[in-house]
């Protein structure tokens, strides 16, 4: 895995350079030369380095890596050529390639263990891109920096103890607006700090200013090269997510483990109440019964501009009959039959039937 090691600037006054980041913002070197000056920071190292004549000041930015063959391999594979041939010094191996922006990396193998430095922590190098797309994928696959951000105005990179960013930059006409690369340094109390430096002379493009994800302020060295300083927003302790309410205060998420039984239930206890995330459904409508009919609405049978509404001829609530089955038919056909033979009973005793039955029955004994 690859991290993010070095910071270099390649400057034409080194002198100046100098003063800057030494007495107005405050970093202490370890190394100081006409050729090379280093300020080892909490985060990645800061370097200074004079440009080549005919060149203008530009910032490159040095990845560390334990196997330089492999990274090269793998930066070969994605078609990513080095410009230049691989360099062995005393501290280690280097080789040089260029982002698709054209911005100036290096990847080495130090065969030495990086100076961290107490005090300022340089956290991020920032790469400024008119195509950010085409530069997540290079970092991304390329150099297989792994995406801790991704958003459309800013994608951040795990990079070691410190990060790296490719943020948006305007662009007009055939001119490109604001520089490649910068770097920012990550800090506590930036108001403070940020009132010292002032009494040393150090001038704020942008005034310390408080935002939703931190304190930030920014500045430019004799250069141009954007330097920005921020304090990020602490996150919640542990114990403050904890006292946090919870966002439905009248459900007891507890009971007591021994509740009141009832004659004859089984022993029982609860710890806890376990929530309902299911919801009741709601009572659906039951269905009307068969002699409920809609009557179809007559157009223009109600007020004017309206309709009529439609009525029910049938009572949905009233008690349905069921018809007799089984043993309530077999009684149904007894009482039928016993009426039968009760009302055929009765007509035989009325008077005039007697009376005509008596002369019958003397005719026929005659």
């Amino acid at each position: 895995m690859l991290r993010l090691m070095e910071v270099l600037l390649y400057t034409s006054d080194m002198k100046r350079m100098r003063a800057f980041y030494e007495r107005e913002i405050g970093l202490r070197h370890d190394t100081a030369g006409a050729s090379w000056t280093s300020y080892p920071t909490g985060g990645a190292l800061l370097a200074l380095r004079p440009v080549t004549s005919g060149r203008s000041p530009y910032a490159e930015v040095t990845f560390a890596t334990e196997d330089l063959d492999s990274a090269l391999r793998m930066l070969a594979e994605h078609g990513v050529k080095m410009t230049g041939q691989i360099k062995t010094q005393g501290w280690g191996r280097l080789a040089r390639l260029v982002d698709p922006e054209g911005n100036a990396l290096a990847i080495a193998q130090p065969t030495q263990p990086i100076p961290m430095g107490d005090g300022l922590r340089l956290g991020s190098a920032v790469v400024h891109t008119r195509d950010l797309a085409a530069a997540k994928a290079f970092y991304h696959h390329a150099l297989g920096l792994k995406i801790l951000v991704d958003s459309p105005w800013w994608v951040e990179f795990e990079a070691g103890p410190a990060t790296l960013a490719l943020r948006p930059r305007a662009v007009s006409g055939d001119e490109k607006e604001g520089p490649g690369l910068s770097f920012g340094f990550r800090m506590k109390d930036l108001m403070d700090w940020a009132e010292e430096a002032r009494e040393r002379g150090l001038h704020f493009a942008t005034a310390p200013r408080d935002e939703e994800w931190g304190v930030f302020a920014d500045t430019n060295d004799p250069d141009g090269n954007e330097v920005r300083f921020y304090e990020p927003s602490d996150e919640p302790s542990v114990e403050e997510e904890l006292a946090e309410d919870f966002d439905d205060e009248g459900a007891p998420h507890q009971s007591a483990i021994r509740k009141p039984l009832k004659k004859a239930s089984k022993a029982s206890s609860m710890v806890a109440i376990k929530p309902q995330y299911r919801s009741k459904p709601k009572p659906t409508r039951k269905r009307p019964s068969a002699t409920t009919t809609r009557v179809s609405s007559v157009r223009g049978g109600g007020p004017e501009r309206t309709r009529a509404t439609p009525k029910r001829t049938g009572d949905e609530k009233k008690t349905k009959t069921k018809p007799a089955i089984g043993r309530l038919r077999k009684a149904e056909r007894r009482t039928l039959a016993r009426k039968k033979t009760a009302v055929a009973s009765a007509s035989k005793r009325k008077p005039v039937k007697r009376a005509a039955t008596r002369k019958t029955k003397r005719g026929r004994s005659r």
